[in-house]
């Protein structure tokens, strides 16, 4: 009678899997950008919805809404992200007692800025030229939404930290609702500035939300679930 043989515990994706993970993630990234870009170029699909969206938007605003926008447009801005990641950063650190969220929240914002730039220089798409655009409108390309993306990136990259540290499954509820909110909050902000198109946020979102699942795919497969890692890492 053989003797059942006993399950070690799980074992870590090998590198090539993890590779082809991260690939298949690579180019559904740059597919959906393609499509989207195409439809917004030719103005068909959703890109049909671009000047409606802002024109419903111009029409309908109010001062009390364009000082909400204006809040939100600067929380997503250079200065406003980066003051959020390095509060978030400093809070995850000390909570965890790792340099690994700064590490992660580093790379994440380094990757996002990297790709808005790129596909604003590939893309050079022009940005709304509305008479009612609320002033300054930035001079960088429109295509796609450099708030909306490194918003989407590196809050999606701490929500992920926090889910991983807090313990009360409501708090964690909390903070992914929260950040969530606050993401499709600041992409609002930028077509109801009249800063971008509807397709522009929509691409910023999906290429952000695809570098956030690079980056924490890598964190979980490369890093806590490999032995060797194990000993000196908190998250």
């Amino acid at each position: 009678m053989n003797t059942p043989r006993r399950r070690g515990p799980g074992r870590a994706p090998s590198v090539g899997s993890i590779f082809v993970l991260v690939l298949a993630l690579t180019l559904g990234l740059f597919g959906v950008a393609r499509r989207l870009w195409v439809s917004a170029r030719m103005g068909e699909g959703i890109g049909t919805w671009d000047v409606p969206t802002l024109e419903w938007m111009v029409a309908h605003r109010t001062p009390v809404a364009t000082n909400v926008a204006w809040f939100f447009s600067t929380l997503g801005s250079a200065w406003g992200m980066t003051t959020i990641a390095l509060l978030a950063t400093g809070f995850l650190a000390w909570r965890t007692r790792s340099y690994w969220p700064v590490l992660l929240i580093g790379f994440t914002a380094a990757g996002s800025v990297a790709l808005t730039v790129l596909l604003k220089n590939l893309t050079a798409r022009a940005r709304p030229l509305l008479a009612q655009v609320v002033e300054p409108l930035p001079t960088s390309y429109a295509f796609p939404s450099g708030h909306t993306l490194n918003a989407t990136a590196i809050l999606g990259v701490v929500g992920y930290l926090l889910f991983l540290v807090l313990r009360s499954q409501l708090a964690r509820i909390l903070s992914l609702v929260s950040l969530g909110i606050l993401v499709l909050a600041i992409g609002w902000s930028r077509i109801y500035l009249g800063h971008h198109w509807l397709t522009d946020v929509l691409q910023g979102l999906l290429i952000g939300g695809a570098w956030a699942a690079i980056v924490i795919s890598l964190h979980h497969f490369v890093v806590l679930k490999n032995r060797r890692f194990a000993h000196w890492i908190m998250v």
